[in-house]
């Protein structure tokens, strides 16, 4: 079934507090504390990715992706980067910048100007950006 409520619902829900919230919470953090990304090396799309794909599975794909963002929010959550300083803080900046940039990759036949915008954000100095996806009222 599909509503226009339905459709705004499922927007806010997984692009705009999903996708959207982890890239500009990372891209914050990152500001705030003078990270910078490593030269981007060519990002390969995971294996499991690249199954769904040639089996056609699209929708297992896109749920496989959602489940990488739901991992990296919920990482933020319960190790808190803001309570890191020092290498522990870098390391845990730059695990999230390569799941971000991997998020991005694996998006890319999906939503390829998005996947562009965040590879783009999370190259050299990060800086935070508007946001990926305004919420829909």
């Amino acid at each position: 079934e599909i509503s226009e409520e339905k459709l705004k619902e499922t927007y806010n829900a997984d692009l705009a507090n999903g996708l959207g919230n982890l890239v500009a919470r990372v891209a914050k953090l990152c500001e705030n504390n003078n990270f910078q990304a490593q030269d981007v090396r060519p990002i390969l799309v995971e294996p499991r990715i690249d199954e769904f794909m040639l089996g056609y599975k699209l929708n297992e794909a896109l749920h496989y992706i959602w489940e990488k963002i739901r991992e990296a929010d919920r990482r933020i959550n319960e190790e808190p980067p803001w309570l890191l300083s020092g290498r522990a803080l870098e390391n845990k900046l730059r695990e999230l910048v390569n799941n971000i940039q991997l998020i991005a990759a694996n998006l890319q036949p999906f939503l390829p100007q998005t996947s562009e915008k965040i590879l783009k954000q999370f190259s050299g100095q990060i800086k935070s950006a508007p946001p990926l996806f305004p919420r829909i009222k």
